[in-house]
């Protein structure tokens, strides 16, 4: 049985395990005892310079102890916290400070238009504090705003419940196979919801989280993990770049040491999955799929579950998956044939969009969060996922993923990268054709048939297209409107 907030469980370990390490720097640590006791003192000071419950209150990320303590305090209080980055500029400050109606900005960079108190006086006036006996808050009250990083449209704040934080953070817990005593590097920013929660997860179990801010400085890596006895990690895909970038193999040394690491934000690189597993083969290795709005909801150890093109793993122990069609009508689980709309339900689902009702609207029915993405539950209770519906090309009737054809056509030893779209036909709406980046040894005859034999005859590119670069998001991602455009461009 889960307890109501992240903080009943900071609480419990200051009392039944006080010495254990709950966050740690490469000079700096507090025990559960010191962090819940800090947490209290900072509510104490944060009263005194005049915030008080039900406050929107923004807070510029610092992605150290410190940071973590006030935002804590904050939600202790009951205040709406709304992290964001800490290079946020003033412009975007003052923004975001009127959508979300906040009462002050916690920075220690002053910002012109709004209110703004230092984050280093809020931890020296703590040291002298007494600690705030409040009550915590419950389960559905509100305990942050996270904005959202608006790459498929307009940044929207999300509204989450402290229900919905332990569900997330069970979610992890449950989904990694999370051991008591779990020492977990968290190199991501901490006003997003993948380090965020990460760290809160960590809370729930008990756990030690030793942060890092970022991968620059890629020695405070090593030392972190040999200091303190790392046992996970939670990186995204360009943090692994940048590990293996900056030194080579040398994760490999602690193969024995780590349990697990969790890899989310976008998609993983298939070369630097290899390589992964290959290095440390008794790690296990995770990729999740969630969002903001319903997070962490499936996930899929790739260390010891095959290789099934487009597989997202299986849903979480607080997620409930359900698939509906174009109208909205809720179907059965789909199939390879007839994919569905893929929605996300359970205690991991946000309250909805701030000062949105519409949006909201829109995106919460029936208490699930719906998603443009297209997919199946397999006979194993794995998630497949097809594609997202407006990437997915309708030739003549039928349904094609774009991502299943990629995913397969680079197996072919002579080609450096590949999309696959459509263009324009007035016979069947929609024209399958392949962009193809080229290696030395390449023939279309010979690849032709390596499509031939493994994909169904609708499936086949009808044209071939050759270009010296697939048109790519610095996340890895294809652009689906401007590689569509290419084609049009050298039909």
């Amino acid at each position: 049985m889960y307890k109501q907030t992240v903080l009943h469980y900071i609480q419990e370990y200051a009392q039944t395990q006080p010495d254990t390490l709950a966050v740690c720097e490469l000079r700096k640590t507090v025990t559960y005892a010191e962090y819940w006791s800090n947490i209290r003192k900072t509510a104490h000071a944060l009263r005194d310079m005049g915030i008080c419950k039900g406050d929107h209150v923004m807070i510029r990320c610092t992605q150290n102890i410190d940071y973590l303590t006030v935002f804590t305090a904050l939600q202790y209080m009951q205040v709406l916290v709304v992290p964001i980055e800490k290079s946020t500029s003033a412009e975007r400050a003052v923004e975001i400070g009127q959508r979300v109606d906040a009462a002050c900005l916690i920075s220690d960079k002053p910002v012109d238009g709004i209110k703004c108190i230092s984050q280093k006086e809020i931890i020296t006036r703590m040291k002298d504090e007494s600690e705030a006996e409040l009550e915590l808050p419950g389960e559905e009250d509100r305990s942050m705003l996270l904005f959202t990083t608006g790459t498929t449209g307009s940044s929207k704040g999300v509204v989450m419940h402290h229900r919905g934080d332990v569900g997330i953070a069970g979610n992890v817990i449950e989904g990694t196979a999370m051991k008591k005593g779990n020492v977990e590097i968290i190199p991501m920013p901490l006003n997003h919801s993948f380090g965020i929660r990460r760290y809160q997860s960590d809370m729930v179990n008990g756990g030690t989280v030793c942060l890092m801010d970022g991968m620059v400085f890629i020695g405070t890596l090593w030392k972190l993990i040999e200091k303190y006895g790392v046992t996970s990690m939670a990186i995204s895909p360009a943090s692994l770049g940048m590990i293996f970038h900056l030194s080579d193999d040398r994760i490999a040394d602690y193969a024995d040491q780590l349990d697990y690491i969790q890899i989310g934000s976008a998609p993983l690189a298939e070369s630097d999955k290899e390589k992964l597993l290959r290095l440390l083969p008794h790690t296990r290795l995770y990729n999740f799929y969630g969002s903001s709005e319903a997070g962490c909801a499936c996930i899929l150890e790739f260390s010891g579950n095959g290789n099934k093109t487009g597989c997202i793993g299986r849903p979480t122990v607080n997620s409930v998956v359900r698939f509906s069609d174009d109208e909205g009508n809720v179907v059965a689980n789909g199939s390879p044939e007839s994919p569905a709309l893929l929605s996300w339900g359970g205690s991991i689902v946000m309250e909805g969009y701030y000062n949105d009702p519409e949006l909201t609207a829109e995106t919460i029915v029936d208490g699930y969060v719906r998603t443009k993405d297209l997919a199946y539950l397999d006979e194993d209770g794995d998630c497949i996922l097809v594609g997202r519906a407006d990437d997915v090309i309708n030739y003549g009737g039928s349904k094609i993923s774009p991502a299943e054809i990629e995913d397969l056509a680079l197996g072919y030893e002579h080609i450096d990268d590949v999309a696959y779209t459509s263009i324009k036909d007035p016979i069947t709406g929609e024209l399958p054709v392949i962009l193809v980046v080229q290696k030395d040894g390449y023939e279309e005859a010979d690849f032709e048939s390596f499509l031939a034999d493994r994909l169904e005859s609708y499936k086949l590119p009808r044209k071939y297209i050759y270009v010296e670069s697939i048109p790519k998001t610095f996340k890895g991602s294809v652009l689906r409107k401007e590689v569509r455009k290419l084609a049009e461009q050298n039909v």
